[in-house]
């Protein structure tokens, strides 16, 4: 099912550029997905060059959003909604190819504290006036 056009009541929520606060054109924002009163959208600011991924929900009492800021394009995301999902076996066989690499990288050793000499009481004892 292809997206219907953003209407203006959508994008009054996504009007602001979070990492400049420069106001979106109304042709900056494109629809990615709709599914009854939710939409995903996908600005990208003009001057900063800063995108945002949204989520819309409107309804008769209002309308919300989530979003994100993002380095992933309109094609990166579509690219990305429509390839295979990533099962658990695939989490498992990089966990295997990656080997201790991530073991090693973790386990980096902490520096030893350096300690204070032990002052006896008497000895802080005398200092005091």
């Amino acid at each position: 099912m292809k997206p219907s056009p953003l209407n203006h009541d959508s994008l009054r929520l996504v009007s602001y550029c979070p990492l400049c606060e420069t106001r979106y054109a109304n042709g900056n924002a494109r629809l990615l997905a709709e599914e009854g009163e939710t939409r995903l959208v996908h600005v990208t600011c003009k001057k900063c060059g800063g995108a945002t991924l949204s989520l819309i929900l409107e309804n008769p009492s209002g309308a919300s959003s989530v979003g994100m800021v993002t380095d992933l394009t309109h094609d990166d995301v579509m690219r990305l909604h429509r390839s295979r999902r990533v099962s658990t076996d695939d989490v498992i066989d990089v966990h295997k190819a990656l080997g201790t690499a991530l073991t090693d990288l973790f386990s980096v050793p902490l520096r030893k504290r350096r300690t204070h000499a032990k002052v006896s009481v008497k000895a802080r004892r005398s200092v005091r006036p």
